[in-house]
């Protein structure tokens, strides 16, 4: 497979910039912003490929940390309790698209919210096991075979790992002929079901995979930061995701990793604004939604254009 300057490019700065910086706080912010770009990354699957607006992906996100955190405290080895987290996730994500994305229109985005909303009230309440507001301290840390990676850079290549992971799997999906289904159910769904596309099937697959790299990032936030709480996965969260997705843009893979990078590591670098920072952090998010319709990707298109690579 031949590899674009581009890519490259992006490769080499990403695997050196631990090498540039040895400010802790630094690496995890970064470490963050990547465990976004993954759960933005399934959110597209449902939202950019098949247009059904899913707001339940961070409750699926919390669903894999909080599946990951409890397995691991109970004595689960951690490779373990991580595909059990997944499984959990799967199984919610199949138990709520089946029925609901049967029915066009809204219908998901209501059920999404509604879910959710379940989650946290079942995670707030039911403080015993999940600590309620206090969250859930001391959680083991990431075991892979012996090896505990220890500090923020460790954790960062891994994660970096992943994401890189998480690309080439949509990437691989997006031209495949299950990815083009995805599309076709997206621009019109009655047109695809006449061309012989089982519209129910891609929705709940897209919706799936979508809930299962929201499960496999909560796993990698859960066992690096070790403290969990419900603030992290609220509804506020839910809407954040989404619109990381849409500055990224809809639909585009480095759209999607590019809109949670800036949205993650913007707040921070505007923090010494004082007060100023969400005032121009909005300003700054509607002017990107204003300009580039088609958000960030657009850019990174136009990037790759002068590369000598036409989409």
């Amino acid at each position: 497979m031949r590899i674009s300057p581009y890519l490259a490019l992006v490769a080499a700065g990403a695997l050196s910039i631990p090498l540039l910086t040895h400010d802790n706080y630094v690496i995890q912010l970064l470490n963050i912003a990547i465990l976004n770009a993954i759960v933005v990354l399934g959110l597209n699957y449902t939202t950019g490929w098949t247009g059904q607006i899913n707001f339940g992906q961070a409750a699926f996100y919390g669903l894999g940390a909080y599946s990951t955190a409890l397995a691991t405290k109970f004595g689960l080895p951690w490779i373990a309790a991580s595909f059990s987290a997944i499984l959990v996730v799967a199984l919610a994500s199949l138990v709520l698209g089946l029925p609901t994305l049967r029915l066009r229109t809204h219908y998901l985005a209501m059920t999404t919210i509604g879910f959710a909303e379940i989650v946290r009230l079942i995670i707030v309440h039911w403080e015993p096991v999940t600590g309620g507001t206090s969250g859930l301290r001391d959680i083991p840390g990431i075991d892979l075979l012996g090896w505990h990676p220890q500090g923020q850079i460790q954790h960062y290549y891994i994660m970096i790992a992943v994401l890189a992971l998480a690309v080439v799997v949509a990437a691989r999906i997006r031209h495949s002929t299950v990815g083009r289904a995805m599309i076709a159910t997206k621009d019109s769904e009655i047109a695809a079901e006449q061309s012989g596309v089982d519209t129910l099937r891609m929705k709940l697959l897209a919706f799936m995979i979508g809930a299962i790299y929201a499960g496999i990032a909560g796993c990698l936030y859960a066992s690096s930061i070790r403290f969990i709480s419900p603030d992290s996965f609220s509804g506020t969260q839910a809407v954040f995701l989404m619109t990381m997705l849409i500055v990224g843009g809809m639909g585009s893979i480095p759209g999607c990793v590019a809109g949670a990078l800036a949205l993650t590591i913007l707040p921070e670098a505007l923090r010494f604004l004082g007060q100023w920072y969400l005032v121009l952090y909005g300003l700054g998010v509607i002017g990107i939604i204003a300009l580039l319709p088609g958000g960030l990707a657009s850019v990174i298109s136009v990037r790759k254009l002068r590369w000598g690579h036409p989409q």
